[in-house]
């Protein structure tokens, strides 16, 4: 019997979220759930305008204490929704209800913040059970993205660094305002520029980073030029990259390559047996760069959207 879900109530459920996205991941049951590394950047570096921690559902286990059986996110201004479950419970009548719990809430806080439509993403290609569901509700598809991995099995070399340039970690919030600006340019970013900073500091100061894992490529004049984050998952054995980038005044000069190549010896060095990445399927400079670097588009993960007004 499907049951109302309570919130988020604080690290011991972020735990439990981690853990179901860990049993998800070793289960590779046919539906793909995101690395905790993913949910980690989403929580902890959200968008300007709002948070997603009061907007994250849970439906707790009866039978065992602290097991989670189900979490929805639902970001406050109706743009996606985002739904994980045990993976014993995949395909279940149970399954469904939960679904269609989500997309009744996900059409609601849309149509309250003025939005056409909303999205579903990072379905698996090979996931039918999913995607017929949501063609069922009236989703089309939207978008591909390419998920790649790189085997860390294999013997790995640094990259070349060009003369006067560093490749080392961040320095955190010594140097937050250059290591954003390297995002904010990377990604041509339109927001105000301080309000970024401000953004970037709280993730510096948040419990899931470390700059061990911030790779940059530091310019001779200080400037940061490229940079990664890697996330290692020490249940699953893969490492997670996101986000990558490097600022347009930089570009063409190898240093993505040389902070990736970085930051997937630290990788081997911490027992990682596999990294992964994702990126949009036509961006094939970005493509083009991970293929250099040893890896490989392992499945495709698509986007849905489904119109509501």
């Amino acid at each position: 019997m499907f049951t109302e879900p309570r919130l988020y109530q604080g690290e011991r459920d972020l735990a439990a979220i981690y853990d179901l996205l860990r049993q998800g991941r070793l289960a590779d049951n046919g539906t793909y759930y995101v690395h905790p590394g993913d949910l980690s950047w989403w929580l902890f570096y959200p968008p300007l305008e709002h948070d997603f921690w009061q907007s994250l559902y849970l439906w707790d286990d009866p039978q065992v204490a602290g097991r989670i059986l189900a979490w929805v996110l639902l970001p406050p201004n109706g743009s996606t929704l985002d739904v994980a479950l045990q993976p014993e419970l995949r395909g279940s009548p149970w399954h469904r209800e939960l679904f269609g719990w989500g997309l009744h809430q996900a059409i609601r806080q849309a149509k309250q913040a003025g939005r056409e439509r909303i999205g579903a993403f990072w379905i698996c290609e090979q996931d039918t059970l999913l995607r017929g569901w949501l063609v069922e509700q009236g989703f089309e598809l939207a978008s591909r993205d390419a998920h790649l991995a790189c085997d860390l099995g294999l013997p790995g070399q640094p990259g070349p660094v060009p003369g006067g340039y560093v490749v080392r970690s961040s320095r955190g919030l010594a140097e937050v305002s250059p290591r954003a600006r390297a995002q904010y340019g990377a990604f041509g970013s339109q927001a105000d520029f301080e309000r970024y900073v401000q953004r970037f500091a709280r993730f510096m100061q948040s419990p899931v980073y470390d700059p061990e894992w911030d790779v940059v490529a530091e310019a001779p004049d200080g400037q940061i030029g490229a940079f990664c984050i890697a996330w290692p998952d020490f249940v699953t054995g893969v490492g997670l990259f996101e986000p990558v980038g490097t600022h347009p005044d930089f570009q063409r000069k190898g240093l993505g390559k040389a902070v990736l190549l970085e930051a997937l010896g630290r990788l081997r060095q911490h027992g990682m047996h596999q990294a992964i990445v994702t990126t949009p399927e036509d961006n094939l400079p970005a493509i083009r760069l991970y293929e250099s670097v040893g890896f490989h588009t392992r499945r495709r993960l698509l986007y849905y959207k489904k119109q509501i007004i």
